[in-house]
């Protein structure tokens, strides 16, 4: 499985199915995608011009993300599964209708400071607040994932948002990185 962060929230995943998570990117996925995620409405998450730029089989996003930017896709719904991609509940501040996405060990939760409660997972995506970073911390010495790489903030204006959390993490004794836009993650 490959991994690549490529800005804001949006997450590469390419095992055996080719999926992006948040298309709002900075730098483009690969061709060819099964499935775009999306996690909740709010712009950073979504952009409607660079999913359409995008060569995509099948979008799932929450109803009300669906509904606001006159998209035809697939509902999200808490609890279902499509090729072993599960749905899960998530908590997104201001956020109409928020989901979480879990594929064969990987956790993206949007910018949800409150994880659901899955098992295995290797590699958390997780926003990185600093007003939040307790909660980051409550929720992955629950989780215990093998890796938590901060997402959802700007490498030239908010590095020191990331490096904070990992920081925190590693003092909790929780394995966390900060991985460049673009970088490669081998599992």
């Amino acid at each position: 499985m490959r991994l690549r962060w490529l800005g804001n929230s949006c997450v590469e995943i390419i095992e055996d199915l080719h999926i992006v998570i948040d298309p709002n990117y900075v730098i483009e996925p690969e061709p060819d995608i099964d499935y775009v995620l999306v996690t909740h409405e709010h712009d950073d998450h979504i952009d409607v011009e660079k999913l359409k730029r995008l060569d995509y089989k099948h979008l799932v996003a929450p109803e009300y993300t669906l509904k606001l930017y006159k998209l035809e896709g697939i509902k999200a719904e808490v609890g279902k599964e499509l090729e072993g991609i599960k749905i899960l509940p998530s908590w997104c501040w201001k956020a109409e209708e928020s989901v979480s996405y879990y594929y064969k060990g990987v956790l993206h939760t949007g910018d949800s400071a409150k994880f659901p409660d899955v098992e295995n997972v290797r590699v958390a995506f997780t926003a990185c607040f600093p007003d939040f970073y307790d909660d980051y911390v409550k929720e992955m010495k629950r989780l215990k994932p093998d890796v938590v790489i901060p997402i959802h903030y700007d490498p030239e204006r908010k590095l020191k948002n990331a490096e904070g959390l990992v920081e925190r993490l590693r003092n909790e004794g929780i394995n966390a990185k900060v991985v460049k836009i673009g970088e490669v993650i081998e599992l």
